[in-house]
């Protein structure tokens, strides 16, 4: 799940195309497997230290290790250093190296809901707080402890994606919040009951998340919960068909048990097309995430993981 060791650059790095919440900077490599984010020491030193919380890590994205960039090369560090004449760059930017969640999807679908009431970390400076809590109290984070962040759904019919930024997910409330996931899950391009079952799959995922956060002892301040489910019709069926095929435990598998099978997979030709997905859940976004022994677990994040649970619970 983690790892420490410099990540070697792979041969081509392209612009990541599918992030719902306007993430900047963030690249993937050709295959479209990797992602590359920028980030801060400390969300390297989060990922790192899961290792040690496996039954955590299982539910965050693999991570791979580091890569440093700068804006005009992506040639990693120690390569740089070894042009001694090379003319003086920009300082270098940290990356982290994940597992790309939209990898093996035809037409991913994609949602991020931001845990927590409250948004900021101790280190956080009073205006931010200040500008944070306004955000808070004026959508669905004061109440629900969760608010949608950005979506991007697959609308078959117009043969393109429908982008929904953090302004769609700051008008609800906590009476109609329930809409947003509707809008997310039953697009229009799926048949119903394929809507609902994948809202029964994520409500039982999310709950399980809910399990592990209730026994560890960790604080995240706006992290996040991503969504992927396949947005194909056609796609979708093949996938359903393949886990049935495979016997009836295929679909309730999670975290490290589904990346332990795509490993295998992968492992026995590499030449092969990523297996076929149905959907796929992860909390991502550690900036502000410590791992806080003897604090108990994280009530601000749990808050938002149960009213994700009751809204998508509603739609199965």
């Amino acid at each position: 799940m983690s790892g420490t060791s410099q990540f070697i650059a792979p041969p081509l790095i392209k612009r990541f195309s599918h992030a719902a919440a306007g993430h900047e900077g963030v690249l993937r490599d050709e295959s479209g497997a990797l992602l590359i984010k920028p980030c801060l020491p400390k969300e390297v030193d989060f990922y790192q230290a899961a290792a040690s919380h496996p039954e955590f890590a299982k539910w965050m994205p693999t991570f791979m290790g580091t890569l440093q960039l700068n804006s005009q090369t992506t040639a990693p560090q120690e390569e740089a250093a070894t042009r001694p004449d090379a003319p003086a760059k920009k300082p270098l930017e940290i990356s982290i190296v994940l597992s790309n969640l939209t990898y093996g999807f035809v037409k991913p679908c994609v949602l991020d809901v931001k845990l927590g009431a409250q948004l900021w970390d101790d280190e956080a400076p009073l205006e931010k707080r200040a500008r944070l809590d306004e955000v808070a109290d004026k959508t669905t984070s004061r109440p629900l402890g969760m608010r949608i962040a950005g979506m991007k759904v697959w609308k078959g019919e117009n043969k393109e994606y429908q982008v929904y930024d953090k302004n769609y997910g700051r008008q609800f409330t906590a009476d109609n919040a329930v809409d947003g996931f509707r809008e997310f899950l039953f697009s229009g391009t799926l048949p119903e009951e394929q809507s609902k079952l994948l809202a029964k799959r994520f409500a039982d995922k999310v709950t399980e998340i809910q399990g592990v956060l209730e026994k560890q002892e960790s604080r995240m301040y706006s992290a996040s919960l991503l969504f992927v489910y396949e947005g194909d019709a056609d796609a979708l069926e093949q996938a359903l068909q393949i886990e049935k095929e495979k016997g009836p435990s295929k679909g309730t598998l999670s975290g490290e048990e589904e990346e332990e099978e795509e490993e295998e997979e992968e492992d026995d030709d590499e030449n092969k097309p990523p297996p076929k997905k149905v959907e796929d859940l992860k909390i991502i976004d550690f900036a502000h995430a410590t791992w806080t022994p003897g604090q108990g677990p994280d009530l601000n994040a749990l808050h938002g993981v149960k009213s994700v649970i009751s809204l998508l619970t509603q739609l199965s």
